[in-house]
């Protein structure tokens, strides 16, 4: 029971991280979460543990909780090792990935009646489908920390006008080399994806800055 309530509450409280529900930089309640889940504050104490594992949140002493930011040194990390890995893995995913998960994947990004918020959770489930094509344990956990921070980019990123439109095409462009078979390709089109991105995040983390 007691594992039940540490995993509600930890899905919970990262979901509202990665949203921004919780904003970058500030402080987390546990009596007031434990009280809104109708939880003891063990189980929250318990999340909070898993969720700096994760390098989402840091216990401060005698300040507590707190949500950690994005900083351009983050983003710089983040940009760099995608870069490095991401590429190879569109590389393989041109030899490997499901046809028809791509097909489908690529109908969702042409439908025009898609709202940001989708959008951004269906970058997510391409990005990581592609890392999974690389079937490398290490890999893919290494990259699920990554994209974790870089939802939270996103989710501010999709305040600045045409970034969305431009992305979309993006991954429209890298499916279709994927499809076609075409490692080349398809490295050419996510390194050029994730060029544009980096100025999107480092927009982004001057937008989190002035809050």
């Amino acid at each position: 029971m007691s594992e039940s309530l540490k995993t509600k509450a930890y899905e919970q409280i990262k979901s509202r991280i990665l949203r921004c529900e919780y904003e970058p930089m500030s402080f987390l309640d546990v009596s007031a979460i434990a009280d809104e889940m109708g939880i003891s504050r063990t189980p929250v104490r318990d999340a909070v543990s898993l969720l700096e594992q994760e390098e989402l949140v840091q216990v401060l002493p005698r300040h507590g909780i707190m949500v950690l930011g994005i900083s351009p040194g983050l983003i710089n990390d983040i940009i760099s090792t995608r870069k490095i890995v991401e590429p190879y893995a569109a590389r393989t995913a041109a030899l490997k990935a499901d046809e028809d998960i791509m097909t489908g994947m690529r109908e969702v990004f042409c439908d025009p009646r898609l709202d940001i918020a989708a959008l951004i959770d269906e970058d997510q489930k391409l990005h990581r489908y592609i890392v999974s094509c690389t079937e490398n344990t290490y890999i893919i956990r290494m990259m699920d920390r990554i994209f974790n921070n870089n939802y939270r980019l996103m989710l501010y990123g999709s305040r600045m006008p045409g970034v969305f439109e431009t992305s979309n095409q993006e991954h429209i462009d890298l499916i279709d080399a994927i499809i076609e078979r075409n490692p080349d390709r398809a490295e050419k089109r996510m390194l050029n994806h994730l060029s544009h991105s980096e100025q999107t995040a480092y927009e982004a983390a001057g937008i989190l800055m002035k809050k």
